[in-house]
């Protein structure tokens, strides 16, 4: 007999029951979401949370251990959903183009999501300066986790690609250059929903030229020649 022909075939029901789990687990992390964004950590309450999803305290204690458990979910349930918009980002077979379009689904994601952006923001808040550069295993800090995130992964890769082409310089390293971008979009964006800009029309703008401004900045002539032709053809 195939091995396969052995595997006892999936329940409907299990199915289901997944479903229904996975469904709930998502609103408990929406809901917990606005709440840390209206009133930080503190204002998060697991009974409370529990009644606004229509579930019961226990069923949050069993998704994610407790508080703590919750707020870590919270941390990397931005950064999952940031990485699937980017991975919707179709692959441009031009470099520089794919990598303005994971600038936009990046701008695009923040602006849709600004809860779980938040929690993203948190995680570049300042910390003391005896941690900022330790290095032991129980110093665990949330900013240097970010590249570890596929979100991360797409701009490096895109960013390589562009050096890789000739569009950028390899006067630096792809990872360097990832980094200039992420910071300046990351403040961006940050500064967009906190009420920086005075219309949406104006944030829209200052996010194009900005970050335009900074790809020009890492080109070589192959690339500035190529973008020419594109705001041409624009």
């Amino acid at each position: 007999m195939d091995q396969t022909e052995a595997l006892p075939a999936a329940s409907p029901d299990a199915s289901k029951a997944d479903l229904r789990r996975n469904a709930q687990r998502a609103a408990l992390l929406d809901a917990a979401s606005e709440m840390l964004l209206r009133g930080g950590p503190d204002s998060i309450s697991l009974r409370k949370l529990a009644t606004k999803v229509g579930t019961s305290t226990m069923a949050v204690y069993t998704a994610f251990g407790g508080k703590d458990g919750l707020i870590a979910a919270l941390f990397d349930e931005a950064f999952d959903r940031l990485g699937d918009a980017q991975s919707a980002v179709p692959k441009n077979d031009e470099p520089l183009l794919y990598l303005a379009d994971l600038g936009r689904a990046y701008h695009e994601f923040a602006r849709q999501n600004p809860s779980y952006y938040a929690l993203m923001i948190s995680a570049t808040m300042p910390v003391s300066e005896a941690a900022r550069h330790a290095h032991s295993a129980d110093t665990i800090l949330p900013a240097r986790g970010i590249s570890g995130h596929s979100s991360y992964q797409f701009l490096l890769d895109g960013v390589t690609a562009c050096i890789k082409d000739g569009s950028f310089s390899d006067e630096f390293e792809p990872i360097l250059v990832a980094d200039a971008f992420w910071a300046v979009v990351h403040g961006l964006c940050s500064l967009e929903l906190a009420g920086f800009h005075a219309t949406a029309d104006e944030a829209k703008t200052r996010f194009a030229v900005t970050t335009l401004a900074v790809i020009r900045g890492f080109m070589t002539d192959k690339g500035r020649a190529k973008l020419e032709s594109y705001t041409r053809g624009a």
